[in-house]
């Protein structure tokens, strides 16, 4: 299992919760051998409205016009699949040990992550359906 935490710091909370996963957790990655590394940077613009407005544009197009075994999905499964199959994937450890992969939410993404998103939905949508975009 590998840990993964974002931590963005706008409040004197967001330091502390910061600083309190460092100290339940440094001390234990080093010793099993995984130290902990940690970087800093100013946080990534989060993708914006009009991002938003073009990702629903996309899908419900998409939702419109493609056809996949003689059969047309709904625009909320579209971003479900697109989510899962371009988004961030990250593993998920249940209480009894099992391991499963969870998206993360498409909302999570930066302004350029975005972009690229969307241009694989673009590409797939075209390449994969056929779709044409007007």
């Amino acid at each position: 299992m590998t840990i993964a935490r974002t931590f963005v710091l706008r409040t004197e909370s967001n330091a502390a919760a910061l600083h309190s996963f460092l100290k339940a957790n440094a001390k234990a990655m080093a010793d099993a051998g995984k130290p902990l590394e940690v970087s800093v940077s100013e946080a990534g613009a989060k993708r914006n409205v009009q991002q938003n407005r073009r990702n629903w544009a996309l899908v419900s197009y998409i939702a419109e016009h493609a056809w996949v075994e003689g059969r047309q999905y709904s625009k909320e499964t579209w971003h479900e699949y697109f989510a899962r199959k371009f988004g961030v994937m990250k593993e998920l450890v249940l209480p009894d040990g099992e391991i499963t992969l969870q998206r993360e939410s498409t909302a999570e993404m930066d302004v350029d992550a975005f972009n690229g998103y969307l241009l694989r939905i673009e590409a797939y949508a075209a390449q994969e359906l056929g779709i044409e975009f007007i």
